[in-house]
């Protein structure tokens, strides 16, 4: 019989801290921060995907993490359909494996579903692991990936996604739980996010640290038409200032991180 695999000790440190870090999470802009640093530092990866059953008629809304330009809408928009996208090929993959772990490309290459490596391979999300959370009675309750992965898909990484899950699935539905009471918007995949070629225009200036005079003067426009274009921007992304703004729409994929 296999021994379980055993993390060292600088791994077990670095869990113990993203542990610790994770009780604190209470918004999307802490989720963000946390899965850039403590997650990181155990799980190095460019995309999360989180996708989370609220108990609604609209189904599982799906969220995304990235801090990858090439991951873009128009990708996570195929990932996250729910009859073509990853929810049916990790279930299908679950149900053939019985495997906690989902690995994509698999190691040896042999036991890989060509429509998930399909899927993965044709929206930039390079390599993937996930694991889906199920309920008592069978259902998925949620599911967690992480893409992009610069760490080799094996038995350690198998190990962490085990350790890490209940604390990245708790933190999550803080974040929901806090939105939710707060009356945010939560900005799951119920339709896509749809950002205007001006408004994401405007979102960069932002981002360069431009006034609305200067974007104004900029765009050949009145400070005033700026203003209702942020407005705008604020209410599509669920934010009360152009800062969370910024983070939200970096933390989306819908602006670079660069």
């Amino acid at each position: 019989m296999n021994q379980p695999f055993r993390l060292d000790e600088d791994d077990r440190v670095r869990f113990a801290d993203a542990v610790e870090a994770s009780l604190d999470v209470m918004s999307r802009q802490q989720f963000f921060v946390w899965s850039q640093s403590s997650l990181q530092s155990l799980i190095p990866h460019e995309i999360l995907i989180c996708g989370v059953d609220e108990g609604t008629s609209h189904g599982m809304s799906i969220h995304r993490f990235s801090a990858s330009r090439y991951f873009r809408q128009e990708h996570f928009d195929k990932v996250a359909d729910p009859i073509s996208g990853l929810m049916p090929r990790l279930l299908a993959a679950n149900e053939a494996t019985r495997a906690n772990t989902i690995f994509c490309p698999e190691e040896s290459g042999r036991d890989d579903d060509p429509e998930l490596l399909a899927l993965v391979s044709d929206n930039e999300m390079k390599n993937l692991a996930a694991q889906l959370l199920m309920g008592a009675r069978g259902k998925c309750e949620a599911y967690y990936v992480f893409a992009r992965l610069s760490v080799p898909l094996d038995q350690r990484l198998n190990r962490l996604i085990d350790l890490l899950l209940p604390h990245l699935n708790n933190a999550f539905l803080r974040v929901l739980v806090t939105e939710r009471d707060s009356g945010v918007a939560a900005s799951g995949q119920r339709g896509p996010l749809v950002v205007t070629p001006r408004q994401l225009q405007i979102l960069n200036l932002i981002k360069a640290g431009k006034t609305n005079h200067q974007i104004a003067e900029m765009l050949g426009c009145s400070p005033w038409t700026i203003k209702n274009h942020i407005q705008a921007i604020l209410r599509k992304l669920g934010s009360n200032t152009r800062t969370h703004a910024i983070t939200r729409a970096m933390s989306l994929g819908v602006l670079s991180t660069d």
